[in-house]
């Protein structure tokens, strides 16, 4: 039983536990347009008519939650294991950009951020999400086209940033989702804006519970009429103010943020941003311990609406045909190279991030090795809903290795980011403009590489005269203290090198990649 708050009141739910569905195999339709499609290797054995044999989708994404090191053993303490032994982990699953909205902007369309890349302060950081384009190659859309009713709850993009979604005169419905719930402002669990299929509604209740209440909502009408649907659920947590649900406000009180290697770790050898970090004084370590505990307490109202979608599923007997997902849009820093908080950081506590799906056909207590990012979901998720790839899109579906248990797919993946203005936080600066960077994350059975190139123009699209580098062996240096980058053995003949021109030529074909073809695995 739990608790979820609405209308000035906390709601009890109790879910019985029926029996489970077996769905051996999964339906498939191709999308609309034929000529930019890819065959799918799911199975078609649905008859027509029969909605029951579609699987359905549950997509949870948390904002801001870092895997490394620690940030979802506490506050989903249902969810974790529960995700862990009866679906499958991705144990190597990356964000491709360490910031919201073209992070999210990839994860909607299956694009990478440098294809939503517009050199204005005006866009939502950078990332022209607001016209047709955007929307006709999203996420909602593409589901619907599938034959799903599609529902959306909570924070999709920044939509309060170069959109007209959230403008009260310009406001219109959110494309793609037949029932929209979608968040227009942040900053404030509790006071918020909201886009309700096209209209602006206001609420005064805790913005986690909101969103859950309205989730389970969808879920149930949809449950009830047999319908297949695809809900996604966007929770602001841990993301600051990371503010906590009174009922959960004084839980972990002895918690303290984790103490790796590189926590106020000087990084020499890192670029100027890093570098030049003073220490961590006192006050700000027990700012930085503070907050990770309200985040971990922010998460456990999400751990709530985890438990209720399972319960709900199971009562209503579809909890064995439904795919239901947990993931975040990047990670975190908690004090590693001195820097407080935030993100925009292309280190491995910004950019990996937990990935963990149950459902039909996927294996239970599997932890799979291979390497997959943001920009191959949604090609992963249509397959999955037995829809063929766009070709348009830049990632691919690991459906295959994922359903099969296997353990290769992608070697390499790119990270991209376009740094946001001057952000100090704790007097400390987060971000610069010299923080524009691009890099590549290498990693297979015998090599594990990041390769990162910074230029000095936030507004840079032609990545040819960078201003510093970084390259990390992670094999022999998982916490990234040392940038061998200007070790001479990485400009002469030698393995180091040889790993260099390889990722050097990996990132410049791909880092302007557009569809199957030229982005490739």
């Amino acid at each position: 039983m739990r608790i979820l708050a609405n209308s000035g009141r906390r709601i009890w739910l109790t879910l019985l536990l029926f029996v489970s569905l077996t769905l051996a195999q999964i339906w498939r339709t191709p999308g609309d347009d034929k000529s930019d499609q890819r065959q799918s290797y799911v199975p078609n054995d649905r008859h027509d008519g029969d909605h029951r044999a579609r699987p359905n989708f549950v997509f949870l994404i948390t904002d801001d939650q870092e895997l490394v090191p620690g940030g979802i053993n506490h506050g989903m303490r249902y969810t974790l294991p529960m995700m862990r032994q009866s679906g499958t982990t991705l144990r190597n699953f990356f964000a491709n950009t360490p910031i919201c909205c073209p992070s999210r902007a990839t994860l909607l369309t299956g694009r990478y951020p440098h294809r939503w890349f517009v050199p204005s302060d005006d866009a939502c950081m950078y990332m022209d999400v607001a016209g047709d384009d955007f929307a006709q190659a999203s996420m909602g859309v593409l589901m619907q086209r599938l034959g799903y009713t599609t529902g959306c709850f909570g924070k999709t993009l920044n939509l309060e940033i170069g959109t007209p979604y959230c403008n009260e005169f310009t406001v219109k419905a959110f494309p793609g989702w037949d029932s929209s719930f979608a968040l227009c402002n942040e900053f404030d669990f509790e006071e918020n804006v909201w886009n309700v299929n096209g209209s602006i509604l206001r609420t005064t209740d805790y913005m986690t519970s909101v969103i859950g209440n309205r989730s389970l909502s969808f879920i149930e009408s949809n449950l009830r009429s047999g319908k297949p649907f695809f809900a996604y659920i966007g929770v602001h947590a841990p993301h600051l103010p990371s503010t906590p649900a009174p009922w959960y406000k004084d839980e972990f009180p002895s918690l303290s943020a984790p103490r790796p290697p590189n926590y106020n770790f000087h990084g020499s050898t890192h670029h100027y941003l890093v570098r030049s970090q003073p220490p961590l004084t006192e006050d700000v370590q027990s700012a930085i311990d503070e907050l990770y505990r309200d985040r971990q307490r922010s998460l456990l109202s999400v751990d709530d609406i985890m438990h209720d979608v399972i319960n709900l599923l199971s009562r209503y007997g579809q909890l064995e045909t439904t795919y239901v997902v947990w993931t975040s849009d990047h990670g975190y820093q908690l004090g590693q190279f001195r820097l407080p908080a935030e993100k925009e950081q292309p280190y491995e506590h910004v950019i990996r991030v937990p990935f963990f799906i149950r459902g039909p056909c996927i294996p239970e207590g599997s932890n799979l090795p291979f390497v997959a990012s943001m920009v191959d979901v949604l090609p992963t998720l249509i397959e999955l809903a037995g829809g063929a790839v766009p070709a348009s899109m830049d990632g691919h579906s690991f459906a295959r290795p994922l359903l099969s248990g296997g353990s290769s797919f992608r070697e390499r993946h790119l990270v991209e980011y376009w740094s946001v203005p001057r952000m100090p936080y704790y007097d400390h600066l987060i971000d610069m403009e010299n923080n524009t960077f691009i890099g590549v994350r290498l990693l297979n059975a015998t090599h594990s590489y990041l390769y990162v190139e910074y230029y000095a123009h936030r507004h840079e699209q032609n990545f040819v005269h960078p201003i510093e580098c970084e390259l990390f062996d992670l094999k022999h240096d998982p916490w990234q203290l040392q940038n061998v980058y200007g070790l001479p053995e990485a400009h002469s003949a030698g393995p180091l090198s040889s790993v260099l021109r390889e990722l050097r030529h990996h990132l410049h074909s791909q880092v302007k990649c557009s569809g199957q073809d030229e982005c490739v695995l």
